[in-house]
């Protein structure tokens, strides 16, 4: 198309390019997006504000990866993928998964709250982690902001947003066949996908994938490794294109993990982990801890040309449901158990109008709409000292929200831009809880209904300056708000009334970057450098007098620091490339927080954490990378690419407990292989971490065992054997 739509082709490029880490890829030969012009192929066309651009483009600080790059490292999901994207974390919990950027993210306590860094599949907002469970599933990119971007992207972006873009159905046919297989701890994986035209105006794409992986962490109580993984998904697409202006891309995707078990090791001391576990069941409740997922995710995409304009719209509808139990205590004896199911489903509707990029002024208009319904049921058990009961509660929420924006580029020259955003929000949400208890129950376990209504007005700005240095030089300048809502308390025993609300947060940045790209391209070289102010931060920490977690507003926190990658082509078939990230995180004010683990008089209500670090923000990470391609005859090449992911010490909860914290580590990978030099097919080994560090994603005291800390422990050392086919 010759309009520069905006949802965005693929990625046209040879190489992957980031503001943080740099992979590099074929060209995905589809057509060619040419709302960007380019002289080489080295241009990485995203849609972070929209439309179709440049990477080196685009004001703000990001990571862009490509899709082939996650299968050939073997990266499954997020939780993978964190250590190669710097400033950014993944938090994995025996609830839900939590997203981290510059160390601010929604602590997962609270199930009914949604992400502070926004994640996007396909234009689909998921503000529940649970939505899309498979978001690498046949992906041409991914795209990661950094800071806060409700102007464009939308509300609960006060940290940053996640943008997954799947593939799409091409006009020549072609078919891929993956399998892999881990050598280390067993497990295997096969991905299979269908790609081509059914007649001139309409082409169709379907992939599928199935995983069965064992687990790392011995169950010394009932035996076996946890966590056992098992996942099937797939994904339809049809795009209709009859070359009128107009254009229609439908997909459908739906799958189920279940997953049995849980990575999380209780010790005493930092000293003594090993990757074992001793657990029970509960008896007559439990045997096993597992957790298991199934959701449906549909879309819709129209894009039609008016004049020189496009209209695009994009429907989308996304459910899942989920089960969950797990051994609460993380010990051997039965003492604590819970079980948590979840409901979930919305419906969105977002319409745009984008001005064509010829003129001295460019805008993007446009709305956006969703409502969706959520219901969670808790039950907890205790069998400890005089406690023998239970408490079973029903949380059920409905959202409403509905946005406008705009945003505006003046060209000022051809080497000035001015870009103005704004976007206005109105978020409704209601909700209620009804709790009941039997047998002997903690005091702190309360049997009172819950209910509330709350109604939100946001108004998050941004503007941006951007000055082409030269013809390979683009410098910016930006300030940007971003908002999360508020909501409510989902489903704990312990809540009271005056608990079960929780304030919106908010958020304000400024940014100042570079991002250059000389010598025709072979060498990029992007820095940002940032200062970001939150209040009413939502926070989520463990309360040993209730053994629960407590969610709540924290004050005021800022995080600021500097960011910088590069990526150098040396020579054909030889790129090196890297990422330094330095991050300053702290609270600026959180009355009536945790009591540092350091001071056993301390009392909540009187503390505060003011000059704390904020927990999982590093202050430096990193990365670097090399990738060879170089022919062995005329027939086959040599592959390998490999390098090292770096993280100093942090904090994982908000006590500051030192057994609870992550030391500094580095973790190298490798791959190995050979493949054809027309890539019709390669066979790979992988190596993950082959030091086999010992680090784990989060920490949190103990329930029923003061002063027992508990760990979610990361993969150790793994090593897989990949072939793959493509036609």
């Amino acid at each position: 198309m010759s309009n520069g739509k905006a949802d965005g082709y693929s990625v046209r490029a040879c190489l992957i390019a980031s503001s943080a880490l740099v992979f590099t890829v074929p060209a995905m030969g589809q057509e060619a997006a040419t709302a960007v012009e380019a002289d080489d192929a080295n241009v990485i066309v995203v849609t972070a504000q929209k439309r179709e651009q440049d990477v080196q483009d685009v004001p703000i600080s990001m990571t862009v990866v490509g899709g082939e790059q996650l299968s050939d490292l073997g990266i499954a999901d997020f939780t993978e993928l964190d250590r190669y994207v710097p400033n950014f974390y993944v938090q994995t919990t025996p609830g839900n998964n939590a997203f981290y950027i510059r160390g601010i993210g929604s602590t997962p306590g609270n199930l009914a709250f949604e992400q502070t860094v926004g994640l996007f599949v396909d234009g689909i907002y998921g503000g529940h982690a649970r939505q899309f469970q498979a978001p690498f599933l046949d992906v041409e990119r991914i795209e990661v902001l950094r800071g806060p971007q409700g102007a464009l992207v939308g509300k609960n972006t006060s940290a940053g947003a996640i943008s997954v873009i799947s593939a799409r159905p091409t006009r020549d046919f072609r078919a891929t066949l993956e399998g892999s297989y881990e050598l280390e701890l067993g497990g295997a994986r096969l991905f299979g996908m269908a790609s081509g035209p059914l007649s001139e105006a309409v082409s169709v794409r379907v992939a599928g994938q199935y995983e069965d992986s064992d687990g790392y962490i011995e169950n010394t109580q009932l035996g076996g490794n946890e966590t056992k993984r098992k996942s099937l998904f797939g994904r339809a697409s049809v795009l209709i294109d009859p070359g009128n202006g107009a254009d229609l891309l439908i997909r459908v995707e739906g799958g189920k993990v279940d997953l049995t078990g849980t990575a999380v090791e209780r010790f005493s001391t930092p000293n003594d982990p090993d990757r074992k576990r001793a657990t029970g069941g509960f008896p007559g409740f439990m045997d096993k801890d597992y957790d298991n997922t199934n959701n449906l995710n549909a879309s819709a995409t129209a894009n039609i040309e008016i004049g020189d304009h496009v209209l695009t719209a994009i429907t989308g509808y996304s459910s899942y449901d989920f089960d969950k139990k797990v051994d609460a205590d993380f010990g051997p004896a039965p003492l604590f158990a819970s079980r948590f199911a979840e409901k979930f489903s919305q419906m969105s509707q977002e319409i745009r109008l984008a001005s064509p990029t010829t003129g001295r002024l460019e805008y993007i208009v446009g709305g956006y709409f969703h409502i969706n319904d959520y219901d969670l049921l808790g039950t907890t058990l205790i069998n400890s000292g005089p406690f023998n009961g239970r408490s079973d509660r029903a949380f059920r929420q409905e959202n409403l929200a509905w946005s406008a924006f705009g945003s505006a580029t003046w060209n000022v020259a051809d080497t000035l831009r001015l870009i103005g955003s704004l976007r206005y929000t109105f978020d409704r949400k209601t909700a209620t809880q009804t709790r009941a208890n039997s047998g002997v129950v903690q005091p702190s376990w309360l049997a009172t209904p819950l209910a509330g209504r709350r109604i939100e007005r946001e108004w998050d700005p941004s503007a941006a300056i951007q000055w082409d240095a030269g013809r390979d030089a683009m410098l910016y300048a930006s300030y940007g708000q971003g908002s999360k809502a508020g909501g409510f308390i989902g489903a704990q025993a312990t809540t009271t009334q005056a608990q079960f609300e929780i304030d919106s947060e908010d958020a304000e940045t400024f940014e100042v970057g570079a991002k250059l790209a000389p010598f025709g391209r072979r060498l990029r070289f992007n820095i940002a450098a940032y200062r970001t102010d939150f209040t009413n931060l939502q926070v989520s920490s463990f309360d040993a007098v209730s053994n629960s977690f407590i969610t709540s507003n924290a004050g005021k926190a800022r995080s600021q620091g500097v960011e910088a990658d590069f990526v150098f082509q040396v020579a054909d078939g030889f790129a090196l490339n890297g990422s330094l990230a330095y991050l300053d995180a702290k609270f600026i004010d959180f009355p009536g927080a945790p009591c540092p683990f350091t001071n056993p008089t301390c009392v909540p209500a009187n503390n505060n954490a003011a000059g704390r670090p904020l927990p999982r923000s590093p202050k430096w990470s990193g990365t670097l990378f090399a990738d060879i391609a170089l022919p062995l005859n005329g027939a086959v090449d040599f592959i390998a690419n490999g390098g090292v992911t770096y993280r100093s010490s942090a904090f994982l909860e908000e006590s500051f407990n030192p057994a609870a914290a992550q030391d500094s580590f580095a973790k190298f990978d490798l791959r190995l292989g050979v493949r054809a030099n027309s890539k019709r097919w390669e066979i790979a080994v992988v190596g993950k971490n082959l030091t086999d560090e010992l680090t784990a994603s989060h920490a949190f005291n103990t329930p029923l065992a003061a002063g027992i800390i508990s760990k979610f422990v990361q993969p150790p050392r793994t090593i897989a054997l990949q072939a793959k086919f493509q036609y």
